[in-house]
């Protein structure tokens, strides 16, 4: 019988099952710097607004918590700080009619 093999790092299970979904967000900050890494001093790659929607992958840690997410109006790929995105099922409002 062989010893069981540990993974090297801790895995944070939670992480991992957000991770594995990608959500629906929304920039719910005035404007949100994307960025390339998860920390405040990381290249910027653009800029998002209150309301642009988005997909979350997860959790990245950084300097204090951020949100890995591809902008849906313009395909960037990068990390915006989870401060200011909110993430859920997209839901339909509907309108008169």
């Amino acid at each position: 019988m062989s010893a069981p093999v540990l993974a090297a790092e801790p895995v944070d299970v939670s992480a991992v099952s957000v991770a594995l979904k990608q959500d629906f967000c929304r920039i719910t900050g005035t404007s949100a710097t994307v960025r390339v890494k998860p920390r405040k001093s990381a290249k910027a790659l653009g800029t998002a607004y209150k309301g642009d929607t988005c997909t979350a992958h997860g959790w990245a840690e950084g300097e204090g918590a951020w949100v890995k997410v591809t902008m849906k109006r313009t395909g960037v790929v990068g990390y915006v700080h989870s401060s200011l995105v909110a993430w859920g099922k997209e839901s339909l409002t509907a309108t008169g009619g």
